[in-house]
């Protein structure tokens, strides 16, 4: 009998006693995380960009699936009207348009790819190095000379200035780092380019299996949203996934033809003026018109910064006013038409949403960051609705 009573008795303190570490260690573990969030929140950060550097390549592919989608399934309904294509097996109408988007646009890729490198090869054949260097020298020496007359014409006037002093000395060392960079970073930004490449060539393959298993990847999602959540929330759900593919599809897609359409114009119309790497300033600009603001300030910046170091004094002059009118037509006319109003988001909030986005995933999240955040205002939208209706019933 005494035995049971200090057999129980042993098993109670035994409790306790894990009960009492478990609580020591909690109390220990978040103690530490209050004085160390800094850190914390650093090995979060560092854990998942590490963790979508290693995913970027599907990221990639589901982006290439979502786009091309329409397309497959339009070739697809072509191909099952054709009367001598006739396959009992039902996949092979869809594996054809897989296959068929895919070329055409591994060609438009290349077409691109090589029309980028031709223009750039032929401008470089006909620069002059050596005068566009003499002219990088005579800027700097140029803007070196204003900072020392304005600083002699201080001195004459019993003014001194250590600030111009310093930012006058400063100023040379500035120039000579950035090109020392230049130079020592080539190796590394020419590893990068290939990792690129890399990485969409693998994120091709894996679009290729994610359009030809789109049905199994429907199929299973139903069961699964069915096996987890009731009929109501999963309407719910489906009605979320329905808005936001309106969203981001019209989006991106409209966004890509803006692109395109900017690459083509601008290269034209700098080609036409006679700007040096016309066409490779073009084609950068409607690259980066996929990020918001970016496209303007490439082409301005290229094409002012090329026309003067080649002494194009008055055609940059009727480039920018040009440039200022192609802008204007395709911020009013040519982008509302094919992006249409489904992301309205305020500048101040895309502005943000590129910021976290350059931060998280580089080039590819700024590209992202505006559909995320039409994404997320939409949920946030939702659920503040939700929420006021509840109100007003329960009053």
């Amino acid at each position: 009998m005494i035995d049971k009573i200090k057999s129980k008795m042993n098993k109670k303190y035994a409790t306790i006693s894990a009960y009492v570490i478990v609580t020591a260690l909690i109390i220990f573990v978040l103690a530490r995380a209050t004085f160390e969030i800094e850190g914390v929140f650093k090995a979060i950060t560092s854990v998942l960009k590490r963790i979508g550097k290693m995913l970027t390549p599907v990221f990639i592919g589901i982006i290439i699936a979502y786009i091309i989608n329409p397309f497959v399934a339009y070739i697809e309904k072509l191909l099952r009207k054709v009367k001598f294509l006739k396959f009992k097996n039902e996949k092979k109408y869809r594996s054809i348009a897989v296959f068929v988007c895919i070329i055409v646009l591994a060609l438009v890729i290349f077409l691109l790819f090589g029309i980028f490198i031709f223009s750039i090869t032929k401008q470089f054949s006909s620069v002059k190095f050596d005068k566009v260097i003499t002219a990088i020298s005579s800027y700097i020496n140029s803007f070196s000379e204003s900072f020392r007359n304005l600083e002699e014409k201080l001195k004459a006037l019993n003014i001194e200035s250590k600030a111009l002093e310093q930012y006058t000395a400063q100023f040379s060392d500035t120039i000579t780092n950035l090109l020392k960079n230049f130079a020592n970073n080539l190796p590394a930004n020419t590893m990068n380019i290939s990792g690129y490449i890399t990485n969409f060539a693998f994120g091709l393959i894996i679009a290729v299996y994610l359009l030809l298993d789109k049905d199994y990847f429907i199929k299973y999602g139903n069961i699964f949203l069915k096996a987890m959540f009731s009929d109501k929330t999963t309407r719910k759900i489906k009605g979320y996934l329905h808005d936001l593919d309106s969203i981001v599809s019209g989006y991106i897609r409209g966004t890509l033809l803006d692109a395109l359409c900017m690459c083509v114009i601008l290269s034209l119309v700098l080609s036409i003026i006679g700007i040096k790497f016309g066409i490779l300033i073009g084609i950068l600009a409607g690259l980066c018109n996929l990020i918001p603001y970016f496209g303007p300030i490439v082409a301005f910046a290229g094409t002012i910064i090329f026309g003067l170091l080649n002494a194009q004094y008055s055609q940059v002059i009727i480039a920018v006013i040009v440039l200022s009118i192609v802008q204007q037509i395709d911020g009013n006319i040519i982008e509302p038409k094919l992006v249409g109003s489904n992301v309205s988001l305020k500048p101040v909030f895309i502005l943000i949403a590129l910021l976290i986005g350059a931060d998280i995933a580089g080039v590819l999240g700024m590209i992202l960051a505006v559909p995320v955040a039409a994404v997320v205002k939409l949920i946030l939208t939702r659920v503040i609705e939700t929420r006021l209706k509840k109100k007003e019933m329960e009053t």
